[in-house]
């Protein structure tokens, strides 16, 4: 269910008490994101590594960085999913809470 001010933009992906420790894949309209709270931030990002397609929900996290375990590149999540040594970055979205809901953006930051 989408808030109905925001159906064109946004997608729901839960309550916020849904999302504690850890980085949980969210399935939501055949597309497969990781949701993330780090530095009591609540990130979205892409559930594949770009490089070698690698499981982000088993990634390594330092602050707001994440490590792919295939192959260890690093994603700043604070800089939109910037790799640390100028490979291809991470797809980041915008995540928004609302009345103790959260939603991300469709498309990516």
């Amino acid at each position: 269910m989408e808030a109905s001010t925001t159906e064109s933009e946004w997608i729901h992906l839960g309550a916020s008490e849904d999302f504690g420790a850890g980085c949980p894949i969210v399935e939501r309209q055949r597309r497969r994101f990781v949701v993330a709270i780090l530095d009591n931030r609540i990130f979205a990002f892409d559930a594949l590594c770009p490089h070698a397609f690698g499981p982000m929900h088993l990634a390594e996290v330092q602050g707001t960085v994440v490590t792919c375990p295939l192959h260890a590149w690093r994603f700043d999540l604070e800089q939109d999913g910037r790799e640390l040594h100028g490979y291809r970055g991470l797809q980041t979205y915008a995540v928004k809470q609302e009345g103790g809901q959260v939603y991300i953006a469709k498309r990516p930051a």
